[in-house]
């Protein structure tokens, strides 16, 4: 404006000269300042940027943009992004934004792709390792945003099935069991003429007074209705078909008559009715009046274990949800893991709670790690198809531990017959990345070998689980390491052959009676008495000698 004051021609004469020659406007260059750490403010605006936001390259810069027509959502919106990237944003009809090309970069580390739509977001892994207060705090601007509270409790639709199934394992991080389901309607920006299929979370019930006490929603009407929800909750009211209890009816029968009941005198006949006869499944509250009854009843505790297995079903920590299908898909690979965790054995898998009743690879690395780390007892079974395991178990771990960063300590390297029989080698190396096929990638061409021709680092990269091409790898640091060639050479160790031998070889036939039997622990005593009684004092001996004469042997032998 001030320049067109001064030609004395109209302002947007000057615009259409600056945009013909692509020439950036001054606001379009603004520097936003990003969080250096988490807080519930800064979770907040995440939270109301996931449920109403999204981001695009627009005219050389990334734009940031909102759109909410809550006026106390708006106005806190606004302040937050002033507070935590020191940017003025501004609006345009419902819609809030602003433009920071440095933001870029910061928004692609917490894992949103360009653009971020309703279909591509996801809630940051980040937000998972956070306290509870700034989950709640996401939470509340998540639901502030998108969310819905009527007298049913409260809903949020996405597209994105996968953000759904994410926000319902952060509220299960509060202890609030919600529910997805598949709902159909039509966006909100009147762009939309036909309904398409959304995922919705839903909570109800005792719930929803779980999350009363966590958040305070901006939106004022959400928040009555909400206090509304939270009240008469806690006066013991709750719509009569929520989280039913799935008492078999034949159970409830042989308990009933079996204490000389008939249905008029167990007091609630028409209950009693629908029960038995499966019209219905009883709410909580029923089923404890029920209960309660038969257990002052079974004076001689003859249906104790019954009715004790009715009360733990109508427990308030279990909520019950009808499986609609079960459908058996193919596998891609014909094998099954066996998967534990310590102490629980239980771990969370893509959203589900799930329970769990070398010489082989050519070369060990990060990868492989997951082999110890995620097969427990019986991995030995897994030796036959090694690459196909260890890509399988990539897969796995991207889902159980998404941020895996992979450090490899290649000061001293084992060349020729692993893992017991290696030749010590002093690299005097660190390799370090967030690509754990990158790292065991680069260190296979130190050693001397060509990365794609390894099996599982192949298969690795074709599947998009890490990059096993170097040239396609950037390398930070010492360069002239990187393109070293060791020369090693692999080879098989008479274990290793012998252990080969049954799995591939001519004893083939006997490999279950050899490996899966209780006849397996000729196996290990085998190992011992060829590495320790004749391996070692022949070959290995001297071997440890010329490397106790290295640097690092010497501080080996300080410890």
């Amino acid at each position: 404006t001030e320049l067109a004051c001064e030609l004395g021609t109209h302002w947007e004469t000057i615009r259409e000269i600056v945009h013909r020659y692509g020439i950036q406007s001054r606001w379009r260059r603004v520097w936003a300042t990003a969080p250096v750490r988490t807080s519930p403010e800064f979770w907040r605006w995440m939270g109301y940027f996931i449920a109403e936001g999204y981001a695009y390259d627009a005219s050389g810069s990334y734009r940031v943009s909102f759109a909410n027509t809550d006026p106390e959502v708006c106005d806190d919106y606004i302040t937050l992004c002033r507070s935590l990237f020191g940017v003025k944003p501004r609006t345009r009809g419902n819609e809030i934004y602003f433009d920071a090309l440095n933001l870029r970069p910061f928004f692609e580390t917490l894992g949103f792709t360009v653009p971020t739509n309703s279909a591509t977001k996801t809630v940051p892994d980040l937000l998972f390792k956070c306290p509870d207060a700034e989950i709640a705090a996401f939470l509340q601007a998540y639901f502030d945003g998108d969310g819905t509270v009527d007298k049913c409790g409260v809903s949020a639709t996405t597209k994105s099935r996968r953000l759904a199934r994410q926000i319902q394992m952060l509220l299960s991080r509060l202890g609030i069991i919600s529910f997805v389901g598949t709902t159909w309607s039509r966006a909100t920006n009147g762009r939309m003429t036909e309904k398409q299929e959304y995922a919705q979370n839903a909570i109800y019930g005792d719930d929803v007074v779980t999350l009363a006490g966590y958040v305070t929603f901006r939106c004022v009407h959400k928040q009555g209705n909400l206090d509304f929800l939270a009240a008469r909750r806690r006066a013991g009211k709750r719509p009569s078909n929520w989280d039913t209890i799935p008492i078999a009816p034949a159970l409830f029968r042989m308990v009933r008559c079996g204490l000389g009941l008939t249905r008029e005198s167990a007091g609630r006949p028409g209950s009693v009715n629908n029960i038995e006869n499966g019209y219905t499944e009883p709410t909580r509250p029923v089923a404890r009046y029920f209960i309660e009854r038969f257990e002052r009843l079974d004076s001689s505790g003859r249906f104790a274990d019954e009715i004790a297995y009715m009360r733990f079903l109508a427990s308030e920590d279990i909520a019950w949800d009808r499986i609609e299908d079960v459908v058996t898909e193919p596998a891609d690979v014909p094998f099954l893991y066996d998967l534990s965790v310590e102490g629980t054995h239980a771990f969370v898998g893509n959203g589900v709670i799930l329970h769990n009743t070398h010489g082989h690879s050519r070369t060990t690395g990060a990868v492989k790690n997951a082999f110890g780390g995620l097969l427990k007892e019986v991995r030995h079974y897994a030796h036959e198809f090694m690459h196909e395991v260890l890509v399988d178990l990539m897969y796995m771990q991207r889902e159980l531990h998404p941020n895996v960063f992979a450090v490899m300590d290649g000061t001293v390297m084992g060349d020729g017959a692993g893992p017991r029989t290696m030749v010590p080698r002093v690299g005097n190396l660190i390799l370090a990345s967030a690509d754990q096929v990158a790292v065991d990638a680069i260190a296979a061409r130190i050693m001397g070998f060509d990365p794609l021709s390894i099996p599982y680092l192949r298969m690795c990269q074709e599947r998009g689980l890490g990059v096993a091409d170097p040239r396609r790898i950037e390398i930070l640091g010492d360069t002239d390491a990187a393109a070293l060639s060791m020369g090693f050479k692999t080879s098989r160790s008479l274990v290793i052959w012998g252990d080969q031998l049954i799995r591939r070889g001519p004893l083939r036939p006997l490999k279950r009676l050899l490996l899966h039997s209780p006849l397996v622990v000729w196996a290990p005593f085998a190992s011992n008495v060829y590495h320790d009684l004749l391996w070692y004092p022949t070959i290995g001996r001297s071997r440890i000698r010329a490397f106790a004469a290295t640097p690092w042997g010497r501080l080996f032998e300080t410890y």
